[in-house]
């Protein structure tokens, strides 16, 4: 070949045979590397007629010798004839005849330098390696632009992979027969395969300035190239101890990794954003009832979020406490994927305050989920349900549940989540009652008792405590006998001894959120 042939190459050897990633073709037998190929012939069949050429690679499955595998007189001889037709080496393909290079045609090599190479035939076919070696009197530009189509191939295969990110730095790896890597910006792993310095590759990068970039580590050759995706900085590196074949085509191969990473993350934002836009159709759906004739095309539809026909479900509803300028959606979404927590997620009802709906299946960490959820948000969540078609009622309960969190929350109770279904009787009568007619109401039965913030305090703290006068006193600072003498002036002011069930009763629930928020922190206000 000229030197305008094979992207520079002045002539083909078995080198760059062995360097060609399309090929993966391995050492057997080394030999002498550096002679020129002029061929590819088959050596099946022993045919006198059918002499080797000069310069040729002889293509071989073994099947000469499959019928005395271990007679070595057969193997000795076919090296013998190669050598003395000045063959250039013998290729053999495993996995149809023989599973490996049998010892005898190892052993004669080895003993004349005669090289061996070895491929796997299910992998590689003979006639794309003979066409390899036939393409030599191709042009520059058309066998470049066949080796590019060949990898733009093999890395978009990586695509169709459950994980493309890693799955492409795998193929990279092997197509540049090192190691490949992707890191953030700050330096984490992303993915990587191979066994190279991944560190030192990292502490090489973060060292240098500008774009891509050509270095050593010990006898490792690294080529990196940086790129933006989604607005996160990346760098991809490849590295090889073969910096002759890096240099050949590290350059499009890193380029074209680019382009499918940036497919690949494209690809994922349109399947996650269908699958956010389906939740939320569900979620409506549920939201506003469902006919019977519904039921079981919708359990089709929560099959594709991994729920199964029949689960017990919740209704969740929530809202940030704190800054509500971040969106939680990307880490709950990813949270209960990681879980195993079958989740639909209403995102698209999310307005400025943060507020969303989810449905969860009751199993396996659904409440490590809500556990972690409500470290953010104050989470209502309704009873469990397998009716479909009562769903709408378990959605009112959610965000009765999530209202009855807000309450007690905002009167100092440290917890940040209710579940309905979990409430005391009390507190669930509490909650179907319209709060501007309880207000009035209280003012009318307990305002006397209202303007005395001091014997309020006394009487939460009383019956949060489960009426013990030492307690109380103990958390307000004061004597026991203080507290008698407060509690004496409540029982004027509400018309009742204190010790009466009717009066206990209705102090309950006039104070409850209050009450209850006192017993949750021992009766100790919560700090400010």
């Amino acid at each position: 070949m000229t030197g305008e042939r094979r992207g520079g190459w002045s002539q083909l050897t078995l080198r760059h045979l062995v360097d060609e990633p399309s090929l993966q073709l391995t050492v057997v037998e080394p030999g002498d590397l550096s002679k020129v190929v002029r061929a590819a012939h088959s050596v099946e069949v022993v045919d006198t007629a059918n002499r080797p050429r000069p310069g040729a690679i002889m293509l071989t499955t073994g099947l000469r010798f499959a019928s005395a595998p271990d007679d070595p007189e057969p193997q000795e001889r076919l090296i013998a004839d190669l050598v003395a037709a000045d063959a250039a080496a013998l290729l053999f393909g495993t996995g149809v005849h023989f599973e490996r290079v049998p010892h005898g045609l190892r052993a004669a090599a080895r003993e004349r330098n005669f090289p061996v190479l070895g491929v796997d035939a299910s992998e590689t076919s003979f006639d794309l390696v003979a066409d390899f070696i036939s393409s030599g009197a191709l042009s520059a530009e058309t066998y470049l632009l066949k080796r590019t189509v060949w990898l733009q191939n093999d890395l978009l295969h990586a695509l169709a992979a459950s994980d493309p990110v890693s799955a492409l730095v795998v193929r990279l790896g092997t197509l540049c027969k090192g190691t490949a890597v992707l890191y953030e910006g700050d330096g984490r792993i992303v993915a990587s395969t191979g066994h190279g310095p991944l560190r030192l590759v990292w502490e090489e990068i973060s060292a240098r300035q500008g774009e891509s970039q050509r270095f050593t580590v010990g006898q490792w050759t690294v080529t990196t190239r940086p790129f933006l995706l989604r607005g996160v900085r990346f760098q991809l590196a490849v590295a090889s101890r073969n910096s002759a074949l890096l240099d050949d085509i590290s350059p499009e191969l890193l380029e074209t990794a680019e382009r499918v990473l940036a497919a690949a993350g494209a690809s994922r934002s349109l399947v996650i954003s269908q699958e956010r836009a389906e939740a939320a159709r569900i979620v409506s759906a549920l939201r506003g009832g469902l006919t019977a004739s519904q039921v079981r095309q919708t359990w089709d539809r929560l099959r594709a979020f991994g729920f199964r026909v029949g689960d017990d479900l919740r209704v969740v509803s929530a809202s940030p406490i704190g800054d509500r300028s971040r969106n939680p959606v990307e880490a709950l979404l990813e949270q209960a994927d990681v879980d195993g927590v079958p989740l639909i997620l209403d995102a698209v009802r999310q307005d400025e305050s943060g507020e969303l709906t989810a449905v969860l299946a009751d199993r396996g960490a659904a409440d490590a989920w809500l556990d972690e959820l409500a470290r953010t948000h104050l989470v209502g969540v309704s009873g469990p349900f397998s009716d479909l078609t009562v769903a709408g009622r378990y959605v009112q309960e959610a965000g009765t549940a999530w209202h009855l969190a807000g309450r007690r929350h905002g009167r100092g109770s440290d917890r940040t989540i209710v579940r309905l279904d979990e409430v005391d009787f009390a507190a669930w009568l509490l909650t179907r009652r319209d709060d501007a007619q309880v207000a009035d109401r209280l003012e009318r039965h307990f305002g006397a008792l209202l303007t005395s913030p001091d014997l309020v305090e006394t009487v939460v703290l009383y019956l949060a405590c489960d009426q013990d006068v030492k307690r109380t006193a103990e958390l307000l600072f004061i004597h026991p006998n203080t507290v008698r003498y407060r509690l004496r002036n409540v029982e004027q002011l509400v018309g009742g001894r204190i010790s009466s069930a009717k009066v206990v009763a209705n102090l309950y629930l006039a104070f409850q959120d209050d009450i209850l928020a006192r017993a949750e922190t021992g009766g100790r206000p919560k700090p400010l």
